[in-house]
């Protein structure tokens, strides 16, 4: 059985126009930058690879899922990275605390998007 294939170019672009009106407050947020970005970042730190595409699927799942707002999304996507971390033995302390640090984010966020 075939199936479609949807360039992640294309997946991503949605996302971000999808996100972008709520992103007013972002200033406030504990993880603030694109919900994309999160998702991809946290998608990537899940399935142990660098790669965007190799992560697309997942990108694409965990992008299909509602959330309040483009903060409450961010956050979301935050703390199961810290949870993560904690639990590979990466990064001391609790999830609370990792995601009140302005400092904890991937690499996609830190660099404003894929490749950046």
């Amino acid at each position: 059985m075939r199936t479609a294939s949807v360039p992640i170019g294309i997946v991503l672009a949605s996302l971000v126009a999808a996100w972008s009106a709520s992103a007013v407050a972002e200033n406030r947020c504990v993880a603030a930058g694109e919900p994309i970005q999160w998702i991809a970042d946290y998608c990537m730190l899940k399935m142990e690879t660098d790669d965007e595409i190799a992560a697309s699927g997942c990108i694409e799942k965990e992008g299909r899922r509602k959330f309040r707002s483009a903060c409450a999304s961010n956050t979301h996507f935050k703390k199961r990275m810290c949870e993560q971390m904690i639990r590979n033995g990466t990064r001391d302390g609790t999830a609370a605390r990792c995601v009140k640090d302005p400092a904890f984010k991937g690499r996609t966020v830190g660099a404003g998007g894929v490749g950046g």
